[in-house]
């Protein structure tokens, strides 16, 4: 069992038994982890703080290969991202992108640019003010392209055709033209095609100054999880956003 330190950001925790508590990590050298901080719970010198949803760490662990659940040993804070643990819509969304990583990313391969992803975004909304659905929409279609999904957002995949517009098939798991589709499926407009094709290849700064309309928010948010249920097994919906829906509808 050897000791190892690295970056990692908590997904979820709980508790477990009376005093300690069990937390699912993303780190950048080890991938998707489970550590167990016993005791954490009662002790004065471990903290069980450190094991809370959506801290950023320095984390230190007990790692052994032929177990799922590692020990925790310690950690310290890189960013406390205290804007975010404070603001009812950015913890939202902060839990949103946690609720995604972990029903998404299923191994323990290691994948850097999939941490700094995780990382940038909650950055990122910990430091805004609004339009945190932009931010949230680049986790998303990044998240994708990075499991090997990428959305094909210029042209039908089924007849190569250029499109300015389409419609999410169920058959096919893509965005498709009218002609392979017809009337069936989630449709997408020009206007909010435009918006996604800005995600797909903008920075988290450019995707900030974008301003969508209500109705590229319905058109974006309701194609984005359709094409995740179709390709994340397993994912239904996104329940920290169903969540803040209900306390602000």
């Amino acid at each position: 069992m050897a000791l190892e330190k690295t970056k990692a950001v908590v997904l979820k925790s709980f508790p477990y038994g009376d005093t300690s508590k069990i937390a699912r990590i993303y780190t950048r050298e080890f991938g998707k982890i489970s550590v167990i901080g016993k005791g954490i719970r009662k002790s004065k010198v471990l903290q069980s703080g450190y094991l809370e949803p959506l801290n950023y760490l320095n984390l230190i662990f007990y790692h052994n290969t032929k177990r799922q659940l590692q020990i925790f040993s310690k950690a310290e804070y890189i960013e406390t991202w205290s804007s975010l643990k404070k603001d009812f819509r950015k913890m939202s969304y902060g839990f949103a992108v946690a609720e995604l990583t972990d029903k998404a990313v299923t191994g323990v391969e290691p994948h850097e640019e999939l941490f700094q992803l995780i990382v940038d975004v909650l950055k990122s909304i910990n430091s805004v003010d609004g339009n945190m659905n932009l931010l949230f929409w680049y986790f998303e279609i990044h998240l994708l392209s990075h499991m090997g999904f990428h959305p094909s957002l210029s042209k039908c995949p089924r007849c190569s055709v250029k499109f300015d517009h389409g419609r999410f098939s169920l058959e096919y798991g893509e965005l498709v033209c009218d002609k392979c589709n017809g009337d069936m499926g989630t449709p997408i407009s020009a206007r909010a095609l435009g918006i996604l094709r800005n995600i797909q290849h903008g920075t988290l700064e450019d995707v900030i100054s974008i301003v969508p309309r209500k109705g590229d928010r319905q058109e974006i948010g309701h194609f984005l999880i359709e094409y995740m249920r179709y390709h994340i097994e397993g994912l239904r919906e996104v329940k920290s956003l169903k969540v803040m829906e209900k306390v602000f509808s």
